[in-house]
């Protein structure tokens, strides 16, 4: 199960703040994503309006592992899947598609969302990128640790980068390399 919530421009003024046209002005100049409608009216998804309020006000809510809305399935495994290019981001859903094992799949284009559905969800499973704009996977995955409801989380970094390049990323005080 994918989870997908889209907001029309008006709601997601209001989730802001901000006035509708600001939206639609944000949407235009792209620092928003939207698709249309057939009707030509622009829906957003829930998960990036909050992952940009979350970035708009610097601060990541403190109250991340209260938000579960809904109960986990028991028998059902939790994959969060964090990765900013969206092909990738396509290609993982069509993979996961394929398995046998019940699951229940969140994709998330950045950390800020990534992080928003891992205090909803409570995943088994991170499957994260480590080179991502605003927040990348190490800041990701630093901040999934720290919650306690996830200290049993599996997590996966994946990245494009080579050996040489990830020499900046550290974690435990130790490189990835």
């Amino acid at each position: 199960m994918i989870e997908h919530s889209w907001l029309s421009t008006k709601e997601a003024a209001q989730l802001l703040d901000i006035s509708q046209r600001t939206i639609q002005n944000w949407v235009d100049t792209g620092k928003l994503k939207s698709t249309k409608t057939l009707g030509g009216h622009r829906r957003l998804m829930r998960s990036d309006v909050e992952g940009f309020l979350v970035l708009r006000t610097s601060t990541v809510p403190a109250a991340l592992p209260a938000m579960a809305a809904e109960p986990p399935a028991a028998d059902e495994l939790r994959v969060l899947i964090v990765e900013d290019d969206r092909t990738l981001l396509r290609l993982y859903e069509l993979k996961f598609g394929e398995f046998t094992v019940p699951h229940q799949l969140f994709l998330a284009a950045n950390g800020y969302q990534g992080l928003l559905l891992a205090g909803k969800h409570c995943p088994h499973l991170v499957i994260a990128d480590l080179n991502m704009p605003e927040m990348n996977g190490l800041q990701l995955i630093q901040e999934i640790r720290k919650t306690a409801d996830m200290k049993d989380s599996k997590i996966i970094v994946a990245t494009g980068l080579k050996a040489a390049e990830t020499s900046g990323f550290k974690t435990c005080g130790d490189d990835f390399a």
